[in-house]
């Protein structure tokens, strides 16, 4: 069995990079850990793809924590698919944990992001969640752990 040593990063494309800054950096408040502009043999290499150019951000809590990548082609045109599903096949959502998530959800509303339902406390009693969807439509879960 191979030893795992910690997840890395989750990457997501994006139609539009400074939107979606807007929303991950600047409305969620994660980190720019790096900002690249990505093009070469090795990038062609590793995505089985010719002459790629594609614009990475990875951002997170610190440079230490699981990070959220965003990729947005500039040489290739990605299909935008029906809004995601939370019940659809592959990747579904992305979970973000807050220390408040009362004050979290009243800010991001503030800021014109609309959630499915406001927050609320899951059955088992160790979680407050609600979700939003990012500026592409993939949904988003704010969570805030109780009793830590």
């Amino acid at each position: 069995m191979i030893k795992t040593v910690k997840i890395r990063h989750f990457g997501i494309v994006v139609k539009d990079m400074e939107k979606s800054l807007i929303f991950y950096r600047d409305l969620l408040g994660l980190n720019i850990v790096a900002d690249n502009m990505e093009t070469g043999d090795f990038i062609d290499r590793i995505l089985g793809l010719k002459e790629v150019e594609v614009h990475t951000v990875k951002l997170g809590v610190s440079k230490d924590s699981t990070l959220v990548e965003l990729l947005e082609f500039k040489s290739h045109n990605g299909v935008t698919s029906a809004k995601n599903r939370i019940y659809d096949m592959g990747p579904r959502h992305l979970a973000i944990e807050v220390e408040d998530i009362d004050s979290a959800y009243r800010s991001l509303v503030d800021k014109g992001i609309s959630f499915i339902s406001a927050p609320e406390i899951a059955p088992e009693g160790r979680a407050k969640v609600a979700f939003c969807h990012d500026p592409d439509g993939m949904p988003v879960e704010i969570v805030q752990v109780i009793g830590r």
